[in-house]
Order: structure tokens, then sequence, then C-alpha cells
């Protein structure tokens, strides 16, 4: 008999952790697994040979209750529940771990420190809770992931309990790029979601304050609640500012531009930094908490700057512009560490694990 296998996704989004789960899920063995997607929303059509329950809840936590109910009356003598992200896996582990023949499988994309950032009173109450349950109850699910393994041995030490790494599956190939090399213009490129998390106000401060403003030609490729801030900001500052939405490839955006520029505040493993490596793309990123220091070796790869400090982000922007070559040293010791991330041997690892749990 087949291993009945529940992968809850509440809120699918364009995104790299949306790209992880969608080739996690394709990669399935389907004659091992009777896969059902559990989601919010209903734009899931991009998988096949697999079942797809829109629950019609409120909310995440209003949506176990009927979660619950789907599974006590499961006939399979053999369970996983697959779920992300600390605000559905807190929930998983509590209305399921009791389930008979039930596994839980609970995969983070998102450094513990993300529970210590709040833009509002409601958040902040939101992410104490959160964290108070993670610490509580983490150690009861099954078995627990990261995508990076500072994330990983952080999370390790705050539950009490062994938390193993698979890194987004999201390297495929070196691809070579001979960029043009334009003296007039400089080609910055962000990809990211408009929100808070992203701290875009910092990277429009540094080049507001660069030497070389007007010779910096920004790319924001991503969509979100901060789109028109980030418009407002980016016209009182004169900053030359192009926006792209609803974009599915990236590949142009990688060859056109010539540098890659990340503010984050937080992330697990960021894919599109290891895109645009791929693509021999210097970098600059914040030393947010994780991913970047892994990707870009500690500074050894890549140039970090601490968050927020738009002032040394400006800095290295005009170095960069000043002196190519120094970010290129660094960025061809980038795409040679960039295997570990790459998509065949990450996707062994995550089927491993559900063979691990279904056995």
């Amino acid at each position: 008999m087949r291993t009945k296998l529940y992968i809850y996704n509440p809120y699918p989004a364009v995104g790299g952790s949306e790209t992880t789960l969608v080739r996690f899920i394709n990669s399935i063995d389907k004659n091992k697994y009777d896969v059902v997607l559990l989601s919010l929303k209903n734009n899931i059509n991009f998988f096949t040979k697999i079942k797809f329950i829109n629950l019609n809840s409120m909310s995440t936590l209003l949506s176990f209750f009927k979660i619950r109910r789907i599974i006590l009356k499961e006939s399979s003598k053999n369970i996983i529940f697959f779920s992300t992200q600390y605000f559905v896996n807190i929930w998983s582990i509590i209305f399921l771990n009791r389930i008979n023949n039930i596994k839980i499988f609970i995969y983070e994309i998102n450094h513990p420190s993300e529970l210590e950032y709040s833009f509002s009173f409601l958040e902040f109450l939101k992410k104490k809770i959160i964290k108070f349950l993670v610490i509580k109850f983490y150690k009861k699910a099954n078995l627990i992931c990261g995508n990076s393994k500072e994330l990983s041995g952080d999370l390790s030490k705050m539950v009490n309990k062994k938390v193993l790494t698979i890194y987004n599956p999201c390297f495929f190939k070196i691809n070579q790029i001979k960029r043009k090399v334009d003296k007039k213009i400089i080609r910055v490129l962000n990809v990211s979601r408009f929100e808070m998390q992203k701290d875009h106000i910092t990277l429009l401060k540094a080049i507001s304050n660069s030497k070389y403003k007007s010779k910096i030609l920004l790319s924001l490729v991503g969509y979100g609640s901060q789109k028109k801030s980030i418009i407002k900001y980016s016209a009182n500052n004169n900053i030359n500012l192009k926006i792209y939405e609803n974009i599915k490839n990236l590949e142009k955006f990688y060859i056109k531009n010539d540098i890659f520029i990340s503010t984050s505040l937080y992330e697990g493993l960021p894919t599109t930094m290891v895109e645009a490596a791929s693509y021999c793309m210097p970098i600059i990123s914040s030393n947010f908490r994780s991913g970047a220091s892994e990707i870009l070796q500690n500074g050894n790869a890549g140039h970090l700057f601490e968050i927020s400090d738009y002032v040394k982000l400006s800095s290295l922007i005009d170095n960069f512009i000043e002196n190519k070559k120094k970010f290129y040293v660094k960025e061809k010791k980038c795409r040679k560490n960039l295997s570990k991330f790459s998509y065949s041997k990450n996707i062994k690892k995550f089927n491993k694990s559900l063979d691990y749990l279904a056995k």
C-alpha cells in the first residue's frame, strides 16, 4: 500500500520558497506516495497525479480543524504530513501529533530571527506567541529540516532537537556570461517581494547616497505591499528605477544586469542569490541570517554589509563602479561553491527523508 502524503501550503505565491516546494512535489515517486495537496487558495495548476483540496477556511489556525477531520477519516495506515513555515508548522504539530499512524515532517524556510522582527504591535504579539510554541512543541515533530546550515544549527539549539539541512534545490549549471561594459550606466538588480522583510529602503538610501547616483539604473523584480512606498521614495530622490512584476523567467535579468544586491533582514536560503551566482553576477548582500554567509563564504565569495547599513552599502556600490575586477575575483570563488545547492543532491535528500519516515 502506498504511503499517504499530505502537503500543506496555505498561501501559494510566486517566490523562492514556492519554487522549492514545487520541485519537491514534482520529484515525489507517485507509485510510492499518494499525494494530497492542501491549500487555502485555488491557484494550483502545476502538478500532475496528485489530489488537491481547497480547505475554504478563514485562517491557517481554523483550517487545522478541517485537516484533523480529514486525517481522522483516512484509511491509510501510514501517513506523512508535510508543512513549512513557523506559523503553519506549530499547528501541524499541535493538532496532529497524537493521531495514530501519522508522522510529521516540517521544513523551515526562514531563520528563527524572523520571530524577532515585527512591524506592528499585533505582529509583535503574534510572533512572541509563535516563538513560545516553537520552543515548546517543535521537538514533537518526527523530522525537522531547514534550508541552510546556520538555520538548522540555530533552530536545533532553540528547540533542543536535531535539525537536518536540505538546501533549496536551485542550482543546475554555471551560465558563462560576458557582460558588456557600459561606462555610462550601472545596472543593479534586486529580486524579492516588496515587503518590509526585504528592506528595500536600505537599497534606495544607498543609491541616493552614492556619488554615482545618476549612473545607476535599479531594476526591482517582484511584487508586494510596499510597492507604492518604493516608487514614492525613488521619485522623491531622483532614483532611476524600473519595476517588473509577474515575471516567471528571471534569466534575462541575470544576464542584462551588472550586479545583484540583497538587503533582506532575514531569510532561510535565498534562491535568487544562488541563481544570480550561477549567471556569474557579483553579489553584495546584507549579512542576514541565514544563507548569505553560506553562499558568499563569509564574505570571501561576495561582499557583505551589516543589516540596514546603507552607508556601507553605498560605499560598496561606489567601489564596484570604480573597480569591478576585485568583485569578479570573489564572483569566481562563489560560482565554485554552488554544487551543494544542486537540484539533484537536494531532491535526493528530500526523497530520502520521505522514505525514512515511510518505513
